[in-house]
């Protein structure tokens, strides 16, 4: 396994990991996010940021295919779970 994969993984598990644990922070009127998720998945993008950059950087300024696809799948998810985090509930 390639070094930039355990990073991609850790991103991974840290995304899995807020579906499990959650923090509600109350923002006023009754309403609340989810702080505790939100630094999570910042902590998932900073690991597929470092995936990325190492990826790029052992492959000749080219990550391999199959890593574009899962950084992007995962970037993707990252990005629907903060929408999900920050959206204020009642």
């Amino acid at each position: 396994m390639p070094p930039y994969a355990l990073q991609l993984l850790i991103a991974l598990l840290i995304v899995g990991l807020t579906f499990a644990v959650g923090y509600p922070l109350a923002i006023g009127s009754g309403r609340t996010v989810d702080a505790l998720d939100a630094v999570l998945l910042m902590f998932a993008l900073v690991n597929l940021r470092t995936a990325w950059g190492a990826a790029n950087a052992m492959n000749g300024g080219r990550a391999p295919a199959w890593f574009v696809v899962a950084g992007l799948v995962l970037a993707a998810v990252v990005t629907w779970a903060m929408v999900r985090a920050l959206t204020p509930t009642p």
